[in-house]
């Protein structure tokens, strides 16, 4: 799906109300890229509360002269140290209101997450 400035759209969600487009700004004549989309994740969504929702998300090639061409991707993933404790920051809490996670650690949160891709 085309996106405004840039050869190889996006989505994100999917979840609720259906796929969102992803919109890019246009890039000055300059530059011969758009830019960067970074997705958030599940642990951001935790340590704020779900202030910052993770979501699910794709990337649509708009074209096989898209798709012929150079694309660059890198998936990269950051993680706690495993005794590092992860908890809800306490000012994405409402007073009076509790936090929706638990304090948990990096390795617990780890595999948490291992165990949920493999439907445990």
């Amino acid at each position: 799906k085309p996106v405004q400035g840039g050869e190889v759209g996006g989505k994100a969600g999917g979840e609720g109300e259906g796929w969102l487009d992803c919109k890019l700004p246009t890039p000055p004549e300059e530059l011969k890229t758009a830019g960067v989309v970074v997705n958030t994740g599940a642990l951001l969504a935790r340590w704020t509360n779900d202030h910052w929702r993770a979501t699910a998300h794709r990337v649509v090639v708009p074209s096989k002269e898209v798709a012929e061409g150079h694309r660059y991707s890198i998936a990269c993933f950051f993680d706690p140290d495993s005794e590092a404790e992860i908890s809800v920051d306490p000012k994405f809490v409402a007073e009076g209101s509790k936090p929706l996670y638990e304090p948990t650690t990096g390795q617990g949160y780890l595999t948490m997450k291992i165990k949920e891709a493999q439907g445990a």
